[in-house]
């Protein structure tokens, strides 16, 4: 009998011993354990809370979270948990180029620039054509501007201008149009410039708000270096610019060719508008 409480007390001490060294293991371990080198005498910064800090300097991750694990925790969690919430597609982004949209999948993008851009000319009615070999290439293509205005149709990204659709008459009101280009005369004295308020084409363009503006002659000379013809829907060709040659006439541009002449201001021309 006396030996057998004497095994159960030695079981008993045992037991005792292990809880401790247990409870004291647990201790070092959350003091001591995340310890850079692995000694406790070290001085060194953990490696959660070099991480931590690494994290917060690069602006990642927040303090903050829901269900709460403390600043540290929080920072390490919401940046493991972080993804891309990008709205691009592969058909939207240059060929080549890589991006992350809506997940951490890297991807592609496949927007390829129009394969038609010939080596083009420009021309004036004084001189001979000058050959521009360089006037449209592989990589020149004109994209839908984001935050795009009613009427909008392409930004030149050379110049950053956005390029209106035509301007075209709809009963007795001017109005933007993909496919239709209606004539006007530069001074208003045209039926169809008297038929929507007597505007003249500078007028066309300015009231149709949001910024919008007849092109100047060199912004139409440009534009068709910078590839219009093949990037903006042509039913027309030749339009009014802002800049007048004399009292008596504008200059027109035409965006297929680049020719460029003075007309007198009651002859008919297209408008476009850019903003």
């Amino acid at each position: 009998m006396a030996k057998k409480l004497s095994i159960n007390r030695f079981q008993y001490s045992a037991g005792i011993i292990l809880l401790v060294l247990a409870f004291s293991l647990g201790i070092w371990v959350r003091a001591y354990g995340e310890q850079v080198g692995g000694a406790p005498e070290s001085g060194s910064t953990s490696h959660i809370s070099s991480l931590y800090t690494a994290l917060q300097s690069s602006g990642f991750g927040s303090d903050a979270d829901t269900p709460d694990w403390g600043a540290t925790w929080n920072r390490i969690k919401t940046s493991a948990q972080w993804t891309p919430n990008g709205t691009a597609t592969a058909s939207d982004v240059a060929s080549g180029k890589t991006f992350y949209g809506s997940d951490r999948t890297q991807n592609t993008g496949t927007l390829t620039a129009p394969g038609n851009c010939p080596t083009q000319e420009h021309q004036d009615s004084y001189g001979a054509p000058i050959t521009q070999t360089t006037n449209c290439t592989d990589t020149v293509a004109w994209t839908v501007p984001s935050g795009s205005i009613a009427g909008s149709e392409k930004q030149d990204n050379r110049t950053g201008l956005i390029w209106s659709n035509l301007v075209y008459k709809s009963s007795n009101t001017a109005i933007f149009s993909l496919s239709s280009g209606t004539d006007w005369s530069w001074n208003a004295t045209l039926d169809n410039n008297v038929a929507v308020g007597g505007k003249t084409a500078i007028t066309l363009c300015s009231s149709m708000g949001d910024g919008w503006r007849l092109p100047t002659q060199k912004e139409l000379q440009q534009a068709y270096i910078d590839g219009s013809f093949f990037n903006l829907s042509q039913s027309v060709n030749s339009f009014w610019s802002s800049t007048s040659y004399n009292g008596d006439s504008s200059w027109l541009v035409a965006l297929s060719d680049g020719f460029m002449v003075s007309s007198g201001q009651s002859n008919t021309s297209h408008v476009r508008c850019v903003r």
